[in-house]
């Protein structure tokens, strides 16, 4: 493609998402003036406070996320990621992604780290009047309206989870908390290990510290879709693992990996479009006769169809469930909200969510192996749109598609020269790492979440 063509088409990329965002902020605001039974209150994003969710406020958790945020600069800048050991650069990842988010939802205490789990709303709520897990899930779909919304809006397993919690002395917020930080810590490292396997360590290296400060972070502590969002991300890596692998190892990570990415699909419904990821990493594999890919779907499409049976014997059977929640949502919120401006503010959402330097990334990103992980992301959540299945939350609900999205922004890293680190190589990349952290700090500096 010539490069005026390319260039026009990078700015009216820049063009559409920059007014995107400002049409969902302008047009948000009014519907939350005329129509505040939205439950927006901070369009295109939902805020605590329905009416109005911003509420500029300092807390020293922004202190430590930002020193979180320098030190992974620094790693940039000096090239330490390009230079550690890559368990090392995988393991501080993880844990440096996970603290981040920790320290940005402790901006608001201890009420920013518990309040997504101990919310009425939420699934630890009912547990009080959730019958034994047996019960629970043979008469889900008869007594569905029970429950509080989330719980009506997803299939059973994350109360049967909670219950299996609560069962061994895990039960209250503290634990569902510190689900989601594992959660977070969890993320990073499976992304990374399906980069590794698919494209190499190079690429590992150069998609590490946009995971660490990804804006979406915000949503990550407390929000169960962080544990659905490790869920999925740790299938993914199991099958992309299966298919660079041969013999008896790919047809165990394929078990592995199915067996994940089925108990998805009873933790959210959303799991069965997320499917699209590992999908298309199968096709890829087998258009280039990666040794692996034919004993990975037959160990996955095993273990899925085990996962499911076992579900349906025990009184779930998944297709109701989804039926009956989609008539659940229209008469819920989703009549109040209109499609003709969720259509656009969804996008507008997961762009802030996925911060600038994604944006930045899928116009430069080149290469068969990461657009299989990129593509695989940004698919999904294309269709997830279109589906309607989601007006509005998806700065939450869309946490299992934005880890895979954000490694796009690997492409702004520029291959290592130790002789140039001095000059200011990285200096690129680094600002837009800085750019990122500076998003996610802000945004939590002045948006309080309900999650």
């Amino acid at each position: 493609m010539p490069k005026r063509i390319r260039q026009s088409l990078v700015l009216a990329l820049w063009a559409g998402a920059a007014s995107a965002i400002w049409v969902s902020v302008i047009w948000g605001r009014e519907l939350q003036r005329t129509a505040p039974e939205i439950f927006l209150g901070a369009a295109p994003l939902v805020g605590r406070n329905f009416r109005d969710g911003w509420d500029w406020r300092f807390g020293w958790g922004l202190v430590g996320a930002g020193i979180i945020a320098a030190a992974t600069v620094a790693g940039v800048v000096t090239g330490w990621f390009e230079r550690a050991r890559l368990r090392i650069v995988v393991g501080a990842t993880s844990l440096g992604a996970g603290a981040f988010a920790l320290l940005l939802a402790a901006t608001d205490g201890r009420d920013g780290i518990l309040f997504g789990a101990a919310d009425e709303h939420e699934y630890l709520a009912n547990l009080a009047i959730t019958p034994p897990a047996g019960t629970f899930v043979r008469t889900f779909v008869d007594n569905i309206d029970d429950y509080s919304v989330h719980v009506r809006g997803h299939p059973p397993g994350f109360v049967v989870l909670l219950q299996a919690l609560d069962a061994v002395g895990l039960g209250g917020a503290w634990p569902v908390a510190a689900l989601s930080v594992l959660s977070a810590i969890a993320v990073p490292a499976a992304v990374l290990v399906a980069v590794w396997a698919l494209a190499g360590h190079v690429w590992v290296r150069r998609s590490a510290p946009f995971l660490v400060v990804a804006p979406y972070a915000l949503w990550m502590v407390t929000s169960a879709d962080a544990f659905f969002s490790a869920v999925g991300a740790c299938g993914v890596a199991l099958v992309a693992l299966g298919v660079r692998s041969s013999g008896r190892a790919a047809l165990a990570f394929g078990v592995a990996g199915g067996t994940l990415l089925a108990m998805l699909l009873f933790l959210t419904y959303g799991g069965a479009i997320f499917l699209l990821v590992p999908l298309t990493i199968v096709i890829v594999g087998r258009r280039h006769r990666m040794a692996g890919t034919v004993r990975v779907v037959l160990g996955a499409v095993g273990a899925a169809v085990a996962v499911t049976t076992g579900w349906w014997a025990a009184g779930f059977w998944w297709f109701e469930g989804a039926a009956l929640t989609r008539v659940e949502y229209w008469e819920g919120s989703a009549q109040f909200r209109i499609w003709n401006y969720f259509i656009f503010a969804n996008i507008a959402a997961a762009l802030i969510a996925v911060g600038p330097a994604t944006l930045a990334g899928l116009t430069r990103l080149r290469g068969v192996t990461m657009w299989t992980l990129v593509g695989g992301g940004l698919a999904a959540l294309v269709v997830a749109d279109l589906s309607q299945l989601s007006k509005g939350e998806v700065e939450r609900i869309w946490l299992i598609f934005y880890p895979w999205l954000a490694i796009a922004a690997a492409a702004l890293v520029a291959p290592l020269d130790l002789r140039l680190v001095r000059l200011g190589r990285n200096s690129h990349a680094a600002g837009w790492v800085t750019a990122q952290a500076a998003t996610a700090i802000l945004l939590q500096a002045a948006l309080v979440t309900k999650w």
